[in-house]
């Protein structure tokens, strides 16, 4: 099968023909119909390693398969696996066994062929996109759980966004559905009017704005000098949630987080199959309407060389198999 690796001493990926990985017990092939390019994957073929004092590695082992967002069609299923089935349209949004995610622990889904534990898989219904499935795994998943989970968003509460990219016009949208009024900010103000059309209230193009909107709840998908002046707008009491890894380093005001009461998350991705169960049910209603770009799998460099500039609305998706 054609696959894209990254290999040592390389920040590109090479396209070659691999052997379609074996099943094993409790794991299912999957015949990757869509895949999502992420910032993450560029993260990890710069070299950045993500690791932390608690132990969790988040460095990637060469050569490897990148490819973190993924959908398709189960091709086959190892012993014991009873949870999906050949020929089930799914997505690689469900809970992760440790040390199995795709793309890093193991193989991921730049390539016809995706072995995943079946845990990982959640059914996509027919009339939903497995484009838009793909890349709802990570760019809406990831804003829902950050709104719902680490921010705990309350109805008819205020809600600042800062970063109005594919996850944060999903967190706008997330906090929407839930009850929130809801104010964008970005820089890009050719942004604000796609936001508004989601159901923001109203955008800024500065965080220090939002101070006029009193929000309990901030949730930063952009990180680093962002995340200070949120801590400082937020009413006493609020929460700051930060999603983005634009700096390493985040330097806070120590009075306005304890003075004020003030509480700041991290959040990274989802722990329960459930919360993605949900964002699949808000595609198939229609309240989330990824924005999609198909590129060739062949473009998959010059695609991340666009991510590199800057020069990408919304996401990309290769179609490693094709469409079934």
């Amino acid at each position: 099968m054609r696959a894209a690796r990254l290999w040592q001493g390389r920040n590109d990926l090479v396209l070659e023909d691999i052997e379609v990985p074996e099943v094993p017990p409790g794991w299912a092939l999957v015949r990757v119909e869509a895949a999502g390019l992420c910032r993450t994957d560029l993260h990890l073929m710069d070299g950045v390693r993500f690791t932390t004092r608690f132990g969790r590695d988040y460095t990637v082992a060469r050569p490897r398969v990148l490819g973190h967002e993924i959908a398709g069609t189960v091709a086959a299923v190892g012993d014991g696996v009873g949870s999906v089935a050949v020929g089930q349209r799914v997505a690689a949004g469900g809970r992760r066994v440790p040390g199995t995610s795709p793309g890093l622990h193991i193989d991921g889904g730049f390539a016809e062929f995706c072995a995943l534990p079946a845990t990982h898989l959640v059914p996509v219904p027919d009339h939903v996109s497995l484009d838009a499935a793909a890349v709802a795994t990570d760019s809406v998943l990831s804003a829902f759980v950050a709104v719902t989970r680490a921010g705990a968003v309350r109805p008819g509460e205020t809600v600042g966004i800062i970063g109005l990219g594919a996850l944060g016009t999903s967190g706008l949208r997330t906090a929407v559905l839930r009850g929130a009024t809801v104010y964008g900010v970005d820089v890009d103000a050719s942004r604000h009017g796609a936001a508004e059309a989601l159901g923001a209230a109203g955008c800024f193009d500065d965080v220090e704005a939002l101070a006029d909107v009193a929000p309990s709840l901030i949730v930063d998908f952009v990180g680093g000098a962002t995340t200070r002046t949120a801590l400082d707008v937020v009413q006493p009491g609020g929460r700051v949630v930060v999603v983005g890894l634009d700096a390493h380093d985040i330097t806070v005001d120590s009075f306005a987080l304890v003075l004020g009461r003030k509480s700041l998350v991290g959040s990274l991705g989802s722990d329960h199959t459930s919360d993605f169960e949900e964002v699949v049910r808000h595609l198939a209603a229609g309240d989330f309407h990824p924005q999609v770009e198909v590129i060739g799998f062949d473009d998959l460099n010059a695609g991340f060389d666009r991510l590199r500039r800057g020069d990408v609305r919304g996401r990309l998706v290769v179609r490693p198999a094709g469409p079934a």
